[in-house]
């Protein structure tokens, strides 16, 4: 099976945020980090951002479930 990429377009369009919160994300740990084609292009395999997305949903759930409120 093939792997689908997406770019940084691609993620900052469909999560709703800017590449600088992005590139904190990655610096800090919170976002997988790219997969560097060359000096200039980044991409990001589908099937890792999806599990993250499914990951992120999963912690609100719990939350939610747990009846914590921020």
């Amino acid at each position: 099976m093939k792997d689908t990429y997406l770019n940084l377009k691609d993620i900052t369009d469909s999560l709703k945020i800017n590449k600088e919160t992005l590139k904190k994300w990655i610096a800090e740990g919170k976002f997988p980090p790219p997969m560097r084609i060359n000096d200039r292009v980044t991409i990001w395999s589908y099937a890792v951002i999806e599990n993250w997305v499914a990951q992120q949903q999963q912690t609100v759930d719990w939350i939610d479930q747990q009846g914590i409120d921020f």
